[in-house]
């Protein structure tokens, strides 16, 4: 599994990358519901990080598999970054506690004003998403990611001999 989701080199068939893909898509999911549990989890969230390389990586081998550049792995991350920045702009709005961001709202202006920079900061970055929100915006991402590697790898078709990036798998 580690040469699978680590090393670009080679290439894997559209099974084995919708299997990497799920891998992945769970563990984000996973690691993006930990909020719900404990805000203090929140910070776990920079794992995901990790996982950006284990996208590259199953992009690339499949676009090899198809005899085309790993560069080409560069078209559905930016579809999938186009995409979850609209949502991102779109998500949270509908389900912010209005309390909750008026609350929020009013510690920040008082920590601003005080010149307390680091109170400021510490009260704009509580979140005043809904629990319900903190349980959807994952699920939607999860779904977003897992619908782009579907569509992106139904269109590349795999090369059906050996090619410059390895043997037919």
């Amino acid at each position: 599994m580690g040469n699978l989701l680590f090393s670009p080199s080679g290439r894997i068939n559209s099974g084995d990358f919708m299997k990497g893909v799920t891998l992945i898509v769970l563990i984000t999911l996973g690691v993006g519901l930990l909020p719900v549990i404990s805000s203090a989890l929140a910070i776990l969230s920079i794992l995901t990080l990790v996982f950006l390389w284990c996208w590259v990586v199953l992009w690339v081998k499949r676009y090899h598999d198809g005899g085309k550049s790993g560069w080409m792995c560069l078209l559905p991350i930016i579809v999938y970054i186009v995409l979850a920045t609209i949502m991102s702009m779109i998500l949270p709005a509908m389900f912010t506690d209005p309390e909750a961001a008026a609350a929020i709202e009013e510690a920040a202006t008082a920590a601003a004003e005080a010149g307390d920079f680091g109170a400021m900061f510490k009260a704009a970055s509580g979140g005043a998403m809904s629990t319900v929100g903190k349980i959807v915006v994952p699920l939607i991402g999860a779904a977003l990611s897992y619908g782009i590697a579907f569509l992106f790898n139904g269109m590349i078709k795999g090369d059906a001999h050996d090619n410059q990036f390895g043997p037919q798998t």
